[in-house]
């Protein structure tokens, strides 16, 4: 099912430039509309350049933009598949909901370095998502905006909630032949995978990371339920941030167990396991 999100508005007329708006004062906002509209919000706008919104709404009508209206896959949540585990894990770890009944605002925001866009790409075609991705040049990061009040409200149902990073807690409902693919999202959003390729010994890594203590406890004690490995927790100095260590044959055994037959899945921290790991096991080194 489809839902009507967020309007924003596109294809300048470049015919209406000057005719409509000659004053110096709104001349001098143009370039910025042209650059953002689409991109962020006509709240952000207005707010960024210190003028009311239905001034902002104003002007870009007299410039001749169109609506569009972007849709999403608002039901995506709704049942339980290997790639809504990964998803759910994903944003579990490194997504966000805003939620403002109040004001009519429901937003979930996943965000990710430029260098992996292609991967929140994806994730935004996974969610049948017509928005397109926003960049800020400020953090060199790109954002995936859904705003879709059913969406939110399935998402907060199954635990993500909003300004969750220090509360999170595991979820108990993920089953275990979807597991694995709830921690391969988690360890994409919010974990390391790595090979030090040292002369002697050489090491194999994986790490969990989140602000909530109670959540990496949870991975933990399911990890080694399920297949019979254990971690060490530990906190950063000066920092409300814990780590759940999985190294040498314990990571490896992890990243057998999460890669396994694995269709989705961040190329970049895939490859330290391929390269080093899963060939080495072929070549049954």
């Amino acid at each position: 099912m489809f839902f009507f999100n967020q309007i924003f508005f596109t294809q300048y007329n470049e015919l209406n430039m000057g005719k409509i708006i000659p004053s110096i004062e709104k001349e001098k906002y143009l370039p910025f509309i042209k650059d953002y509209f689409g991109k962020i919000s006509q709240r952000k706008i207005a707010r960024r350049r210190n003028v009311g919104k239905t001034t902002i709404n104003t002007w870009t009508a007299e410039l001749g933009f169109k609506h569009v209206k972007h849709t999403v896959n608002d039901r995506f949540f709704d049942l339980l598949t290997e790639d809504v585990a990964y998803l759910l894990g994903f944003i579990y770890a490194d997504g966000n909901i805003s939620w403002n009944p109040q004001k009519g605002y429901y937003c979930l925001t996943i965000t990710a370095a430029a260098k992996d866009k292609e991967h929140l790409e994806k994730m935004r075609a996974m969610l049948s998502s017509t928005k397109p991705l926003l960049f800020s040049s400020k953090t060199n990061s790109y954002r995936l905006i859904v705003n879709n009040k059913y969406l939110c409200e399935r998402l907060m149902m199954l635990g993500v909630l909003p300004r969750k990073s220090l509360t999170v807690q595991f979820p108990q409902f993920i089953p275990s032949d979807h597991l694995r693919h709830f921690i391969r999202g988690v360890i994409d959003g919010d974990g390391t995978v790595y090979y030090l390729n040292r002369k002697r010994s050489p090491y194999f890594s994986i790490r969990i990371y989140s602000g909530s203590e109670e959540f990496v406890t949870g991975i933990k004690k399911e990890v080694k339920n399920t297949i019979g490995i254990d971690a060490n927790i530990r906190k950063r100095r000066n920092a409300n941030i814990y780590g759940a260590e999985y190294t040498c044959a314990r990571g490896k055994i992890l990243a057998n167990y999460i890669y396994k037959n694995a269709t989705f899945f961040l190329e970049r921290k895939y490859l330290p396991y391929k390269n080093n790991v899963l060939e080495v096991k072929e070549n049954g080194k």
